[in-house]
């Protein structure tokens, strides 16, 4: 049995004004052929499960792209038609496959496309034909769009927020493939749309509205007819008409079936609405929260300049706070200022320099501070996720300088990377547990695995691009109305 495999994953702010070409690929991932498979087996991702699952069921893998990025703005037009041109070649040099598996994301949005996943989908299945099945992978942050329900015959979406369950999807994604390869389930899929843009601050799956849908979303899962359910929180930052929260049901031939399961959950979506709507702390009464807490370490969330929602990763508020009020004992993890670490390598470790830090990339992170510290360590930036999300994966920051500004040192870093790992800090030379405040950029990935060592965490409500206050976007091309923005919004 031949299985094609490709990945294609990018989630797109459209609010940004740092554009996703080339080089952000290949800062993350660009891979080719048979490299996919030795690059991706064995890491808690999609592509890792996926081969696992391939390779234990005795399936032949056909390798084409595997291609990621940090998120940020609009996938260039030039990189955009390099993946897909190159992935359609290779799915067509393949010949006969009895299918294919993408890892997406749902919320990619090349330049002049909308809808990147369901272009690529509707592409795929214009080449291997109608009866050739195709499961996929979505990221919960997807915004569904209907050309990637009637595109595929299985979506599988992340269960969780973290996304601590990728591999598993990947399994699970390659084993219902399989099935309907071998004639033992007939997917009849159902989705919907409320009118619901849920902000990224309470989309966590751990508690609130997130969790009642997935326990709601399990409960319908025991019942051998349905094949799997997934509730995409969707991503509001991107500024398409899909956006949004979707709900999509996939049972085994009964379509009435999966009508009244997906009605039933958008109907609790809607009826929770409220629950998604999320406020941290400004950053003055954050910080000092912070101090006053007992033990260490306490984490101040810098939800609003997390890179991994598209922002720039150079926000500079919280960094403004700690220095007025001199705190000690803090890490700022991770800044993104690629000029920064060039002037920190010129003056060497244990050199004193001047320079100013961040709020470089737009005027939505705060202004450049000006600062006088020590070059306290230079790296290469690589290391490796231990988890629990994104386990085994290589993590590369580009050229990275720690400065020392009367003990908060500063993590600069030259490849955009959401704080999501204490391995970042450490593979720098610092124990996050030593100090008294970390500052990560990131909305709730760092909860997998900083929750476990934190004593507190405080959620600021700084400027950025991946902020959870909505009304601060100037949307133009979504749908409208919605909730929390249209406030009147009513339905069904």
């Amino acid at each position: 049995m031949r299985v094609f495999l490709a990945m294609l994953s990018h989630e797109t702010n459209t609010f940004s004004n740092v554009p996703t070409d080339r080089a952000q690929f290949e800062a993350r991932s660009l891979h080719y052929g048979d490299d996919i498979v030795e690059a991706f087996r064995g890491t808690g991702t999609c592509l890792g499960g996926m081969i696992e699952a391939a390779e234990r069921c005795g399936v032949r893998l056909v390798p084409s792209v595997a291609a990621a990025a940090s998120p940020a703005g609009r996938v260039t037009s030039e990189i955009y038609a390099h993946v897909k041109e190159r992935l359609l070649a290779d799915l067509r040099a393949a010949g006969a496959v009895d299918g294919v598996l993408l890892d997406l994301h749902g919320a990619m949005v090349p330049e002049g496309v909308d809808d990147g996943e369901g272009d690529i989908i509707e592409a795929v299945r214009a080449v291997v034909g109608p009866r050739v099945p195709i499961a996929v992978t979505l990221d919960l942050h997807g915004n569904l769009s209907e050309a990637m329900v009637t595109g595929a015959d299985l979506l599988h979406g992340y269960k969780t927020y973290p996304h601590v369950d990728m591999a598993e999807r990947g399994v699970e994604a390659t084993e219902r493939l399989l099935d309907e390869i071998a004639g033992r389930i007939r997917p009849m899929a159902a989705f919907r749309k409320p009118p619901l843009l849920p902000p990224l601050g309470n989309q966590g799956t751990a508690r609130g509205p997130m969790r009642r849908l997935y326990d709601l979303a399990g409960e319908m899962e025991k019942d051998s007819r349905v094949i799997s359910i997934s509730v995409f929180a969707g991503f509001p930052h991107a500024d398409i008409p899909d956006a949004g929260l979707g709900i999509y049901v996939v049972t085994d031939g009964d379509r009435a079936l999966a009508d009244r399961l997906a009605d039933r959950l958008a109907r609790v979506a809607w009826e929770h609405r409220h629950e998604f709507i999320h406020r941290g702390l400004p950053v003055p009464e954050a910080v000092r929260r912070a101090l006053g807490a007992e033990g260490r370490p306490v984490v101040l969330a810098d939800m609003a300049d997390n890179t991994g929602g598209g922002a720039a990763g150079d926000g500079t508020e919280i960094l403004r706070e700690l220095l007025r009020v001199r705190a000690r004992s803090a890490v700022v993890a991770c800044l993104w200022d690629p000029a920064a670490v060039r002037e920190c390598a010129r003056a060497g470790v244990g050199q004193s320099v001047t320079l100013d830090v961040g709020g470089k990339v737009d005027d939505r992170h705060g202004a450049p501070l000006r600062v006088t510290g020590v070059v306290r360590t230079l790296s290469d930036g690589r290391f490796v996720h231990k988890g629990p999300m994104a386990r085994g994966l290589p993590g590369r920051l580009g050229p990275t300088a720690v400065l020392d500004v009367n003990d908060v040192k500063i993590v600069l870093i030259s490849h955009r990377w959401q704080t999501l790992d204490p391995e970042m800090i450490r593979v720098v030379g610092l124990d996050p547990l030593e100090h008294k405040i970390l500052v990560v950029k990131s909305t709730i990935h760092y909860r997998a695995a900083f929750e476990p060592i934190a004593r507190e965490i405080v959620e600021v409500d700084a400027p950025g691009l991946s902020s959870s206050n909505l009304e601060r976007f100037d949307f133009k091309r979504l749908r409208r109305p919605i909730f929390p923005l249209d406030p009147e919004t009513s339905y069904p």
